[in-house]
């Protein structure tokens, strides 16, 4: 392991960070709020990220060993550095890294029964933390800093493991420059179209930024029911599908390529979605009119599938069929190349046409059959990747419902709340239902589903490498 690399590398994203902290220091300046937290934090970051640049390394060959480490460390750091605003306001440590890691990681999950009385640099810098996180803190720091650029290929692929961004150009900074462009034009967007709408400018920046990145961070303890507005929540519903979506095939439709409306991964999370929609809407007719009941199951399918998150009703009122279609989406997730969390639509259709074929296989043995993907073949590494993925996805699952079940909490709430963070997608069933928070959790239980949000965002593998022995002596 070269450490004084994987050092380096963290002080660079330290001192990145840093100057993204003026936004808030700003923020805080123009609502005449204290700037202190986010001068506290600026410090820290700033001195720690100096401190270990200065580690230069005796070779500057990234290889994927240390590209998973600064990655997975780089985003635990991120958010340690993220949650001093909270801390310095009087929030307890465990509560702030929560609230900060649920920001960074896109999950929604909040420690703040009202949100309203927060200071307004504050709510801003959750809604930051949520859209800096949404397409990857690695891939902005790839594609704003050019000494990084050659490094990009390893960063990506520890960022994204598996199946995760199409590089769409050759080199990977121009592919982050336009991922984030595409970003920014549906975030300039977004923030029209919800001004025009009524919102004020505040609550339609910080909910474009909770939107896009399917963070679901909201500025009212009501979340969009606040609103009170059907074209409000049409225009969120509508950006948080985009957000679900893989950011490669927006590129290609802005670009006129209709083909890439065939693709196979589009397609399935469209069916996903209208399925889930039908059947909510079915299910909500005993309590709902038909246009009611499409309304809100229609915008809380997208919500949950995209790992959202945002509520405009208290959906763990809902029957139990229908809560079990949510909870079913919190493990579905968005596509691969998104800013959804879940297990990813690409994964799931691999996983359906693998066990398929291990059916078939059964019942002919001697037929050889391929797994494709649209007209690809799909290759045995992949095929592993994705077994191996679930598995772990699986079991990551159980054990931490059996802790939190074990801790005092019924196996809904349990259950709910491992699925919902694991998936970053953060409210749950139960005690940690839409209309509730995770304030009321123990500490340790917090402790678990932090874990949870940041194994989940870096799609597992990244972070459990890091316990591997092996991966600290071998070079590979």
């Amino acid at each position: 392991m070269n450490t004084r690399l994987v050092f380096n590398f963290l002080g660079r994203i330290l001192i990145f960070f840093s100057v993204m902290l003026l936004l808030p220091t700003a923020t805080s300046i123009y609502f005449n709020e204290s700037y202190y937290p986010f001068i506290v934090a600026m410090a820290f970051s700033l001195v720690i990220g100096l401190v270990m640049y200065l580690f230069k390394p005796k070779s500057e060959i990234l290889r994927y060993k240390e590209a998973f480490t600064i990655v997975a460390l780089g985003w635990l750091f991120v958010s340690i550095v993220g949650c001093i605003p909270y801390v310095v306001i009087g929030v307890g440590f465990v509560d702030a890294f929560f609230e900060a890691m649920s920001g960074f990681t896109t999950t929604g999950a909040s420690i703040f029964d009202k949100p309203e009385v927060l200071p307004r640099s504050i709510l801003f810098w959750r809604a930051l933390t949520q859209w800096l996180g949404g397409m990857g803190i690695i891939v902005l720091f790839v594609a704003v800093l050019p000494s990084v650029a050659r490094k990009g290929a390893a960063l990506f692929q520890a960022e994204y493991p598996g199946i995760g961004l199409e590089r769409i150009k050759p080199r990977f900074r121009d592919t982050a420059l336009i991922l984030y462009a595409i970003y920014l034009l549906f975030t300039i967007a977004e923030i029209t179209l919800l001004y025009l709408l009524g919102e004020s400018l505040f609550d339609a920046v910080t909910h474009t930024f909770t939107t896009l990145s399917t963070g679901g961070f909201s500025t009212h303890s009501q979340s969009i029911a606040y609103f009170k507005n059907p074209a409000v929540e049409a225009v969120i519903v509508t950006f948080a599908a985009i957000g679900g979506m893989n950011f490669a095939i927006h590129y290609h439709l802005l670009r006129g390529e209709w083909r890439y409306l065939k693709d196979v991964e589009f397609r399935a999370y469209l069916f996903v979605l209208l399925i889930s929609i039908l059947a909510l809407t079915t299910l909500n007719l005993e309590k709902f009119g038909i246009l009611e009941s499409l309304r809100y199951s229609t915008f809380q399918a997208v919500s949950i599938m995209t790992t959202t998150g945002y509520t405009t009703y208290d959906f763990d009122k809902w029957s139990d069929g229908a809560r079990l279609i949510l909870l079913i989406l919190m493990f579905v997730g968005g596509c691969s190349g998104s800013t959804g969390g879940g297990i990813k639509i690409t994964r799931i259709y691999i996983l359906t046409r693998y066990s398929i074929l291990q059916i078939f296989k059964a019942a002919e043995p001697r037929i050889a059959r391929a797994i494709k993907y649209g007209d690809v073949v799909i290759k045995k590494d992949i095929v592993d990747d994705v077994v191996a993925f679930f598995i772990l996805y699986i079991t990551i699952f159980i054990f931490s419902t059996l802790f939190i079940t074990i801790s005092g909490f019924d196996i809904i709430t349990s259950a709910s709340a491992v699925a919902a963070n694991l998936g970053n997608v953060g409210p749950a069933l139960g005690l940690a239902g839409a209309s509730e928070t995770y304030s009321s959790f123990p500490q340790h239980v917090k402790l678990i589903l932090t874990m949870n949000m940041w194994i989940g965002r870096l799609e597992i593998f990244t972070v459990l490498s890091l316990f591997v022995p092996s991966f600290w002596r071998e070079r590979w």
